[in-house]
């Protein structure tokens, strides 16, 4: 006799959830489900089967399936993304994927049943690194990827991360207290100033290069200072020069009529802030370094 769809499913969901969306399928044989069960939610959508022998999770993003079908987690830049934090643009579209020191059973990410050599799928970027953490379900933790991260791109990018990951503007922050230190002693010596010259307070990637390049000016900063009890700046040069960085999350439709409101009344109160696009911060970011600086010392 068939067994209740509603109960299988939320069985499943149980296990799923206690394994941080992916599980073996040996942690849902222990829950009571059988192979055919398995089957049975498969066809529903309940669960997905990347790899004979582990399901996961029906949210989880195509990235997540690809990692877990060649025999890994997602990784580095790819588990980064789907924290929320800031990553580098342009990175050519592949999977990052940590794989056991031992794997030697490797598929390939877009057929589960083809064999392929490490390094040899062009979709996909392989790291063997040690973890410092424990993976999260179907990707590395946070700390892991940024440690990862450190290896795949620039120092002023990975600072960028570092700041999302310690932001607390949307809830409680991706990187704990206790993994930014473990990140920080884990950083190699030419990386660890990602994590001290982080600021949390920072909302984009332009706040952040834009940031780093007045501080390697000298030039003094101040993340996110409020000029009124309404209106705040992403950085405040000297405390009188405001600095706007327009990222496309936080600057685009009714925000761009606030922000043209906002410049109108600190104008009003002193001086009206410059203004650069996140392409301009980001790509340009020492032509930007020049305007901020030249202004700064010409004074108010």
């Amino acid at each position: 006799m068939a067994r209740d769809p509603a109960l299988l499913a939320a069985l499943a969901a149980d296990v799923l959830r206690r394994h941080a969306g992916l599980a073996p399928v040996r942690a849902f044989s222990a829950a009571g489900l059988t192979g055919p069960d398995m089957g049975r939610l498969r066809h529903l959508g309940v669960v997905v089967r990347p790899r004979i022998g582990w399901y996961l999770e029906p949210s989880a993003p195509p990235p997540a399936v690809q990692a877990v079908r060649v025999g890994g987690v997602l990784a580095c830049v790819s588990a980064a993304a789907s924290y929320g934090m800031f990553v580098p643009e342009g990175l050519g579209g592949r999977t990052h994927v940590r794989v056991p020191p031992d794997a030697t059973r490797l598929r390939r990410s877009d057929d589960a049943t083809r064999h392929v050599h490490a390094g040899h799928d062009p979709q996909i970027r392989l790291h063997w690194e040690r973890r410092v953490e424990a993976s999260r379900g179907w990707r590395v933790s946070p700390a892991d990827a940024l440690l990862q991260m450190a290896h795949c791109t620039s120092i002023r990018w990975l600072t960028a991360a570092v700041d999302s990951a310690r932001n607390q503007t949307d809830g409680p922050p991706i990187l704990s207290a206790s993994s930014t230190a473990l990140l920080r002693a884990s950083l190699p010596a030419n990386r660890v100033a990602a994590v001290d010259r982080s600021d949390p307070l920072a909302e984009s990637v332009g706040e952040t290069f834009l940031r780093l390049e007045a501080q390697d000016r000298c030039i003094p900063w101040r993340s996110q200072a409020w000029l009124t009890t309404l209106y705040r700046t992403d950085g405040l040069v000297d405390e009188w020069l405001p600095i706007e960085s327009d990222g496309i999350r936080h600057h685009a439709g009714k925000a761009v009529v606030r922000d043209r409101e906002r410049d109108a009344v600190i104008a009003y109160l002193g001086h009206p802030p410059l203004r650069f696009t996140h392409n301009a911060a980001v790509r340009e970011t020492a032509y930007v370094g020049d305007v901020i600086e030249r202004v700064w010392r010409r004074g108010r």
